[in-house]
Parts: structure tokens; sequence; C-alpha cells
């Protein structure tokens, strides 16, 4: 399995990471194309995968991956549409980025790929949702490459928007509220260090019994509070501040394709 990718910002990096974590793949396989800096040659010597500096050098991929900003998606492509061959699959991590669009530069024969990991799939705990074109039928490639560096959700393209506004902004949202948490804990008294070490634990916690008890998390909070004491007080001081309304509105106010 040959592996181009082109762009090494936050998420390629991320990416390229992740797959060197796994040891699922021969990084000498995993081709990075060179930029205008030098984070395709240090993320490169730093995973042991292979720099490239031309487009040609993409002819042989199995797969090619395409990582970079809007602003430089159309330049990509049109560059890729001349060395990738018809059944090189084609995967495209830009969210504005349709598998209509990709289709119209390469063909309907192209097998294409809409793909939207979130940031962790760095430590190989990422959710991944993807979409692909009627032709591409055979998911094994995707889950080959794809499926060390997380979980793996097929889903329709018309829903990618809403899973990556959830999966890729979500881990913000978090850092905020855990930065909030803390700022609390300071306030009444608590080291800051210690605060975001019992925080994460709680979180993670959390996080593990909804999976494995499956129960709807308004139960699992009805489980912990009781009449008049601490959890329902600090809940209802949640709803008068708006607290549910403000997480609607911040995965309402993204823009969609």
């Amino acid at each position: 399995m040959k592996l181009g990718i082109i762009g090494s910002g936050h998420m390629g990096s991320a990416l390229v990471k992740g797959l060197y974590n796994s040891n699922n793949i021969n990084m000498q396989d995993v081709y990075i194309k060179s930029g205008n800096s030098d984070k395709a040659k240090n993320l490169s010597l730093e995973v042991g995968a292979t720099l490239v500096h031309h487009y040609d050098d993409f002819t042989h991929c199995d797969m090619i991956l395409l990582i970079v900003n809007e602003a430089a998606v159309r330049e990509v492509l049109d560059n890729l549409s001349s060395v990738a061959n018809e059944d090189t699959m084609i995967v495209s991590i830009v969210p504005s980025l349709s598998i209509a669009d990709m289709e119209r530069v390469f063909s309907k024969q192209q097998p294409i790929v809409s793909l939207l990991p979130n940031v962790v799939v760095e430590i190989n705990k990422g959710i991944i949702g993807y979409a692909h074109n009627q032709l591409h039928q055979n998911n094994k490639m995707i889950k080959d490459v794809f499926g060390c560096l997380g979980k793996l959700v097929e889903v329709k393209e018309s829903e990618l928007d809403i899973f990556s506004t959830m999966s890729g902004c979500g881990p913000a949202i978090v850092d905020v509220f855990v930065e909030a948490l803390s700022d609390g804990a300071v306030l009444n008294g608590m080291d800051r260090n210690l605060s975001y070490e019992v925080i994460l634990e709680m979180i993670i916690g959390v996080a593990q019994l909804a999976q494995k008890t499956g129960q709807h998390p308004g139960a699992l909070k009805d489980q912990v509070t009781s009449p008049g004491g601490s959890t329902i007080k600090a809940t209802s001081a949640l709803e008068k501040n708006n607290f549910r309304y403000a997480l609607i509105d911040a995965i309402n106010s993204v823009d969609k394709r």
C-alpha cells in the first residue's frame, strides 16, 4: 500500500503521526509532498516517511490524501488530475470539497472518498466519518488505512458536515468546558494542575460509563441527582445561564457547505 499525503498542517501531521504510532503501515511507503515551509520535511523525518517534491511522485500511489486548506485545494486538484491513475483512490479531508466537485476534476470512474477525522487521530482515538461515490463499493482499503486511527463511521455525504462539526469542533468545545470547570475549582481554592487531573479523569470515566451502559445521558444524570443536593444545584445554575442553548447554538452556528 503506497499512500500519498498532500498537506502537513495540524490535521495532516496528526493523521500521519497516528499512522506511525499504529505500526499499521510501512512509513517508507507514505509519500509526503513538500511545501513552502519545512513542515513536511520535519514531519517526514520524525516518522520515517518519504519526502517528495513533485506531483509526478504520486503516480504509483494506491491512495492520495488531500489535507489542504480551501484556498489551495483547486490548484492541488488540477495538478493531481494529470498524474493520478484512474484506479487511485482520492481521499479529501477538505470540509468544503464535495464528491461531485472531485468527480468534475477526475472522472466518475475514479474511486473518491470524502473523509473527516478529528485531531485525536494522532493518539489513535479519533472518530472518523466518511462517504464515497457510488462506484466505490469496497471499503477494505479505507478500513485498512484509517481503521487504526480510531472509530470509522460510514455516513451519507449530506451528514458529513454535522458529523465534522460534532467531531471536529467538539474537542475545542470540551477544552473550553474543561478550562471553565478548572477556573471554578481554582476560584474555590484548588490547585490548577490538580483540577485538570480531576476533571479529565472525570470526563473519561463519564464517557466510558455512557458507552458501557448505553443509558440515556439524562438517566445517568438523574442517578446522581439527589433532592436538594449539590448536583441539582449545579445543574440548576447551568439551566439559569442557558448552558444547553449555548451548546446548541455553538453547533448550529458553524457554516455548512
